[in-house]
C-alpha cells in the first residue's frame, strides 16, 4: 500500500473550482458533471486594478409605417430613419448603449463564480442540485474594478465624457490618474431595422369532398437587432494595446397581425439590451477567467469481489463526499494493485479536486495497464493541458489552497470489513443474541435492511458490531453477505 500511497499521492491544489451534478448508478458508468474555471484568451500580466470606460456609440434605427395596401410598394416611401449622433433628425437612438455595455462588464468582472450554473440530473432533469465547490481559492473576479462614479468624475473634468472613443494615450493618462493597472476602453455599434412584410395564411375549411382551403396575406412588423462591440485594453505604464477583441450579436423578432396575444413589438431599447448581454457575455471571456461545465465518467470496477467497495464509492460521489470515494478506491487497491478500473477512478477523483500531477501519474498508471482504453489516454492530455492552465492563471493572482487526500490504514481496512445485511423490512425485528445460541440473551432486536460489520464467524453464527459498539451474533440465515 505504501508504494501505491505514492503513486496516489496527497499532491496539492491548482487552478478548479468544481461545481458538481451526479448521473449514474452501480450497473453502469457514472458521470460527474463539473464546472471548472479556464483561463481567459488574453493574460495580462502584472494588472490588478482595471477601470472602465463607456463606450464610444453609432447608431441607426430605421422604421417602416405600416402599409396602407397590400402592395410592398407602398412602405418604400414610408421609412423613417434615425442615424447616428450628429443628425438633423433627431436624437442619437439608443445613446446610453455604450454606458450599458459597460456597465453589463463591470457586473460581471465583480462576480466571483461567473459560468457556474445549477445541474439538472434525474428524470427529465427535474431533480435539481444545487453543486458544491470542491476546491478553495478559485474564483472570477481577478481585477480591483475602480468605482464608476471615480470615472465618470475624472473624465468630466477632462472634458473627455463627451468626446467619443478614448484612445490608447488618453486611456493611459486616465488610468494613471486613477491609479490602475490597466483601462479598458471601446465603441459600440447599435443598429435596428423595422420591416413590414406580408405573409400568407392557408386555412382549411369542412372534410372530405367538402374540404376547402382559404389564403388570406397578413402583414407582419420583422425587427432585426444588431450589435457589434470592440473593446481595447490598454495597460497603463506604456500606454501599449495590450488587447482587443469584438463580438456581434444579432437578435429578431416579429409580430402579425394575426397574433392575437402580441401586442406588437416591444421597444427597439428592449431588443438592443439583449443584444448588449450577449455582447458583454462573449468580450468577458476575452480578458476575465470563467467557469465551464466538464463532465468526467468514472469507470466501472467489473471485479464482484469489489462491489461493495465500488458501490460504496459510487454512492459517496453521489453525496459530494469525495474523501469516502477515495477510501473504498484505496481499499480495492489495497487488495488489487492492479485494478485498472480503481486507479484511475483515484485519478478522476485527484482532477476534479485539481490535484492535477496527482492525476496524470494514475492516469499513466491506468494507460500502461490497459492500453487500449481510449478513454484513459484521453484523461491524461486533459489533465496534462489543465495542469498548464494554473501556470497562466497563476499570474492572475489566483491563491489556491491545497487539498489532501491522505488517508490512514484503519480508514482503509474499515472499507475492507466484511458487512452483512439484516434481511427483512424496516418493520420487521431480528434478534441478536449475546452469544451464538439462541437461548441466550438477546441483546438487541434490529429492522430488516439495516448493513452491520463482521468482526468474526462461527459456525452458523456471523459476530457483528452493533452501532453503540458492542458486540452481538446473528444467525447466518437472518442476513444476506454483502460483497
Amino acid at each position: 500500500m505504501t508504494n501505491q500511497r505514492a503513486v496516489l499521492g496527497s499532491g496539492v491544489w491548482l487552478l478548479f473550482l468544481i461545481v458538481c451534478g451526479m448521473s449514474g448508478s452501480a450497473a453502469v458508468a457514472q458521470d460527474l458533471k463539473c464546472f471548472i474555471l479556464t483561463p481567459p484568451e488574453q493574460l495580462m500580466e502584472g494588472v490588478r486594478q482595471m477601470a472602465v470606460a463607456d463606450f464610444a456609440v453609432t447608431s441607426r434605427y430605421e422604421a417602416e409605417k405600416k402599409p396602407a395596401g397590400k402592395k410592398s410598394l407602398d412602405k418604400i416611401l414610408n421609412t423613417i430613419e434615425n442615424v447616428a449622433a450628429g443628425s438633423d433628425k433627431g436624437p442619437q437612438p439608443f445613446a446610453d448603449a455604450g454606458k450599458k455595455l459597460a456597465d453589463l462588464l463591470i457586473t460581471q468582472m465583480v462576480e466571483d463564480d461567473r459560468g457556474v450554473k445549477e445541474v439538472g440530473s434525474g428524470f427529465l432533469g427535474l431533480k435539481r442540485k444545487e453543486g458544491k465547490s470542491f476546491q478553495e481559492g478559485a474564483r472570477t473576479n481577478v481585477f480591483v474594478v475602480v468605482e464608476r462614479q471615480r470615472m465618470e468624475q475624472l473624465l468630466e473634468e477632462m472634458k473627455l465624457g463627451q468626446s467619443g472613443l478614448i484612445d490608447e494615450s488618453q486611456a493611459a493618462q486616465v488610468g494613471k490618474l486613477l491609479g490602475v493597472d490597466a483601462i479598458l476602453t471601446g465603441q459600440v455599434n447599435a443598429a435596428v431595422n423595422d420591416a413590414w412584410g406580408s405573409e400568407t395564411r392557408t386555412t382549411t375549411k369542412g372534410t372530405g369532398k367538402n374540404k376547402v382551403e382559404e389564403k388570406k396575406e397578413v402583414w407582419c412588423n420583422k425587427r432585426v437587432a444588431t450589435v457589434s462591440a470592440t473593446i481595447r485594453l490598454v495597460q497603463v505604464e506604456t500606454g501599449q494595446l495590450i488587447g482587443t477583441r469584438e463580438a456581434t450579436s444579432k437578435q429578431e423578432v416579429k409580430s402579425c397581425e394575426d397574433d392575437n396575444s402580441s401586442k406588437g413589438l416591444p421597444p427597439a431599447d428592449q431588443t438592443i439590451d439583449l443584444c448588449l448581454q450577449a455582447v458583454a457575455r462573449e468580450l468577458i471571456n476575452y480578458y476575465m477567467p470563467h467557469f465551464e461545465q466538464n463532465k468526467f465518467e468514472f469507470a466501472k470496477v467489473e471485479s464482484k469481489e469489489f462491489k461493495r467497495q465500488a458501490d460504496a464509492a459510487r454512492a459517496s460521489i453521489d453525496q459530494y463526499d469525495l474523501h469516502t470515494a477515495f477510501v473504498n478506491y484505496s481499499a480495492i487497491l489495497e487488495q488489487d494493485p492492479y485494478n485498472h478500473a480503481a486507479i484511475f477512478n483515484i485519478g478522476q477523483l485527484h482532477e476534479v479536486v485539481g490535484n492535477y500531477k496527482e492525476a496524470m501519474d494514475n492516469y499513466r498508471t491506468a494507460a500502461k495497464l490497459v492500453s487500449k482504453e481510449e478513454k484513459y489516454r484521453k484523461a491524461l492530455q486533459r489533465a496534462d493541458k489543465q495542469e498548464k492552465y494554473w501556470g497562466l492563471l497563476k499570474s492572475l493572482g489566483l491563491d489556491l489552497k491545497e487539498h489532501d487526500f491522505t488517508i490512514t490504514a484503519e480508514q482503509t481496512s474499515a472499507a475492507l470489513v466484511p458487512r452483512v445485511q439484516i434481511l427483512g423490512s424496516g418493520s420487521d425485528r431480528t434478534a441478536l443474541y449475546e452469544q451464538p445460541d439462541q437461548s441466550s440473551k438477546v441483546l438487541v432486536r434490529v429492522p430488516g435492511g439495516i448493513e452491520l460489520e463482521v468482526t468474526a464467524t462461527q459456525g452458523d453464527w456471523y459476530q457483528v458490531k452493533l452501532l453503540d459498539g458492542r458486540l452481538a451474533f446473528v444467525n447466518r440465515e437472518e442476513v444476506k453477505v454483502l460483497k
